[in-house]
Protein backbone atom coordinates (compact mmCIF):
# COMPACT_ATOMS: atom_id res chain seq x y z
CA UNK A 1 0.00 0.00 0.00
CA UNK A 2 1.01 3.05 -0.75
CA UNK A 3 2.07 5.63 2.00
CA UNK A 4 -0.40 8.56 2.78
CA UNK A 5 1.10 11.99 2.09
CA UNK A 6 1.72 14.49 5.39
CA UNK A 7 -1.66 16.71 4.01
CA UNK A 8 -3.33 19.21 6.50
CA UNK A 9 -6.21 21.11 6.26
CA UNK A 10 -5.40 24.49 4.66
CA UNK A 11 -5.72 28.01 6.25
CA UNK A 12 -6.69 31.42 5.10
CA UNK A 13 -3.13 32.05 4.56
CA UNK A 14 -2.62 29.32 2.20
CA UNK A 15 -4.89 30.43 -0.19
CA UNK A 16 -2.30 32.77 -2.12
CA UNK A 17 0.53 30.15 -2.30
CA UNK A 18 -2.72 27.77 -3.38
CA UNK A 19 -3.36 29.81 -6.23
CA UNK A 20 0.06 31.17 -7.48
CA UNK A 21 0.80 27.44 -7.34
CA UNK A 22 -2.34 26.65 -9.53
CA UNK A 23 -1.40 29.45 -12.02
CA UNK A 24 2.03 28.25 -12.07
CA UNK A 25 0.98 24.75 -13.30
CA UNK A 26 -1.32 26.29 -15.90
CA UNK A 27 1.54 28.49 -17.36
CA UNK A 28 3.54 25.14 -17.92
CA UNK A 29 0.22 23.22 -19.00
CA UNK A 30 -0.34 26.22 -21.60
CA UNK A 31 3.80 26.27 -22.43
CA UNK A 32 3.71 22.56 -23.40
CA UNK A 33 0.56 22.25 -25.07
CA UNK A 34 -1.67 20.99 -22.64
CA UNK A 35 -5.39 22.86 -22.70
CA UNK A 36 -7.01 22.35 -19.22
CA UNK A 37 -6.14 25.48 -16.78
CA UNK A 38 -5.97 28.65 -17.97
CA UNK A 39 -3.70 31.30 -15.74
CA UNK A 40 -5.70 33.59 -13.32
CA UNK A 41 -9.09 31.82 -13.80
CA UNK A 42 -8.72 30.36 -10.09
CA UNK A 43 -8.14 33.53 -7.90
CA UNK A 44 -6.85 33.24 -4.39
CA UNK A 45 -10.50 34.67 -3.30
CA UNK A 46 -12.38 31.47 -4.63
CA UNK A 47 -9.36 29.28 -2.65
CA UNK A 48 -10.10 31.14 0.19
CA UNK A 49 -13.80 30.67 0.16
CA UNK A 50 -13.31 27.01 -0.40
CA UNK A 51 -10.67 26.72 2.62
CA UNK A 52 -13.33 28.65 4.31
CA UNK A 53 -15.43 25.18 4.08
CA UNK A 54 -12.85 22.77 4.50
CA UNK A 55 -12.17 21.79 0.65
CA UNK A 56 -8.78 22.04 0.52
CA UNK A 57 -5.19 20.33 1.86
CA UNK A 58 -1.81 21.70 1.65
CA UNK A 59 0.94 19.66 2.08
CA UNK A 60 4.28 22.31 3.00
CA UNK A 61 7.87 20.82 4.21
CA UNK A 62 8.75 24.35 5.75
CA UNK A 63 6.31 26.88 6.70
CA UNK A 64 7.46 28.76 3.59
CA UNK A 65 7.61 25.95 1.16
CA UNK A 66 4.16 24.46 -0.72
CA UNK A 67 5.07 20.98 -1.67
CA UNK A 68 1.25 20.47 -3.15
CA UNK A 69 -2.05 20.81 -2.53
CA UNK A 70 -5.76 18.95 -3.46
CA UNK A 71 -9.17 19.80 -3.34
CA UNK A 72 -11.80 17.28 -1.57
CA UNK A 73 -15.16 17.70 -2.01
CA UNK A 74 -18.53 15.48 -1.39
CA UNK A 75 -20.96 16.84 -3.57
CA UNK A 76 -19.70 17.98 -7.58
CA UNK A 77 -22.81 18.63 -9.66
CA UNK A 78 -20.62 21.47 -11.60
CA UNK A 79 -18.73 18.50 -13.34
CA UNK A 80 -20.68 15.80 -12.64
CA UNK A 81 -24.36 16.71 -13.45
CA UNK A 82 -26.86 18.11 -10.57
CA UNK A 83 -28.77 14.84 -10.65
CA UNK A 84 -25.27 13.13 -9.32
CA UNK A 85 -26.45 12.43 -5.75
CA UNK A 86 -23.37 9.53 -6.08
CA UNK A 87 -21.66 9.02 -2.75
CA UNK A 88 -17.70 9.67 -3.86
CA UNK A 89 -15.12 11.76 -2.25
CA UNK A 90 -14.78 14.47 -5.74
CA UNK A 91 -10.94 15.14 -6.33
CA UNK A 92 -9.89 18.55 -7.87
CA UNK A 93 -6.99 20.53 -8.13
CA UNK A 94 -4.55 17.77 -7.15
CA UNK A 95 -1.58 20.28 -7.68
CA UNK A 96 2.65 19.23 -7.18
CA UNK A 97 5.39 22.32 -7.28
CA UNK A 98 7.41 21.28 -10.10
CA UNK A 99 10.56 21.38 -7.98
CA UNK A 100 9.33 18.16 -6.34
CA UNK A 101 8.50 16.18 -9.66
CA UNK A 102 9.90 12.45 -10.01
CA UNK A 103 9.23 12.47 -6.25
CA UNK A 104 6.08 9.98 -6.65
CA UNK A 105 4.15 12.51 -4.25
CA UNK A 106 1.04 12.16 -7.09
CA UNK A 107 -0.21 8.69 -5.32
CA UNK A 108 0.33 9.65 -1.68
CA UNK A 109 -1.96 12.29 -2.18
CA UNK A 110 -4.40 10.28 -4.02
CA UNK A 111 -3.84 7.84 -0.91
CA UNK A 112 -4.59 10.93 1.48
CA UNK A 113 -7.91 11.49 -0.60
CA UNK A 114 -8.89 7.67 -0.11
CA UNK A 115 -8.11 7.70 3.35
CA UNK A 116 -10.19 10.70 4.28
CA UNK A 117 -12.75 9.07 1.66
CA UNK A 118 -12.84 6.17 3.71
CA UNK A 119 -12.69 7.85 6.77
CA UNK A 120 -16.29 9.25 6.28
CA UNK A 121 -17.50 5.98 5.41
CA UNK A 122 -17.24 6.12 1.68
CA UNK A 123 -15.94 3.97 -0.85
CA UNK A 124 -15.80 5.87 -4.34
CA UNK A 125 -13.11 8.56 -5.30
CA UNK A 126 -13.98 10.25 -8.80
CA UNK A 127 -11.87 13.07 -10.58
CA UNK A 128 -12.01 14.35 -13.91
CA UNK A 129 -9.46 15.40 -16.61
CA UNK A 130 -9.15 17.38 -19.64
CA UNK A 131 -10.43 14.96 -22.53
CA UNK A 132 -7.41 15.37 -24.68
CA UNK A 133 -4.43 15.28 -21.97
CA UNK A 134 -3.97 11.37 -22.68
CA UNK A 135 -0.43 11.67 -20.35
CA UNK A 136 -3.22 12.23 -17.19
CA UNK A 137 -5.63 9.97 -18.25
CA UNK A 138 -3.32 7.18 -18.23
CA UNK A 139 -1.47 8.65 -15.18
CA UNK A 140 -4.62 7.81 -12.93
CA UNK A 141 -5.46 4.43 -14.86
CA UNK A 142 -2.85 3.71 -13.71
CA UNK A 143 -4.02 4.53 -10.44
CA UNK A 144 -6.82 2.18 -10.66
CA UNK A 145 -8.56 4.95 -12.05
CA UNK A 146 -11.56 4.07 -14.68
CA UNK A 147 -12.96 6.21 -17.62
CA UNK A 148 -16.87 6.50 -16.95
CA UNK A 149 -17.71 9.28 -19.77
CA UNK A 150 -16.85 12.48 -21.46
CA UNK A 151 -18.65 15.37 -20.01
CA UNK A 152 -18.85 19.53 -21.33
CA UNK A 153 -17.81 21.87 -19.06
CA UNK A 154 -19.64 25.02 -17.75
CA UNK A 155 -18.54 28.75 -20.17
CA UNK A 156 -16.64 29.44 -16.78
CA UNK A 157 -13.41 27.11 -17.74
CA UNK A 158 -11.59 28.25 -20.41
CA UNK A 159 -8.68 25.51 -20.48
CA UNK A 160 -10.67 23.10 -21.77
CA UNK A 161 -14.51 22.42 -22.79
CA UNK A 162 -14.90 18.72 -22.36
CA UNK A 163 -13.67 16.65 -19.30
CA UNK A 164 -13.20 12.66 -18.75
CA UNK A 165 -14.79 11.64 -15.92
CA UNK A 166 -13.00 8.98 -13.98
CA UNK A 167 -14.24 6.91 -10.69
CA UNK A 168 -12.01 4.63 -8.74
CA UNK A 169 -13.71 1.94 -5.90
CA UNK A 170 -11.95 2.12 -3.07
CA UNK A 171 -10.95 -1.04 -0.54
CA UNK A 172 -11.40 -0.64 2.66
CA UNK A 173 -8.71 -2.07 5.02
CA UNK A 174 -10.49 -5.38 5.92
CA UNK A 175 -11.14 -5.86 1.78
CA UNK A 176 -7.27 -5.17 1.30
Amino acid sequence: MVESAPMVAATAADADDVARLRDLLAQWMIDNGIGQWVPGEYPAATVAEEVERGEWYVWREKPETLVAAVRLIWRDPEFWGADDDTDAGYIHGLMVAPEHRGRALGPRILQFCADHTLARGITRQRLDTASDNLALRKYYAAQGFTELREATLPPRFHGTTHVILMEKTLSTPAQR
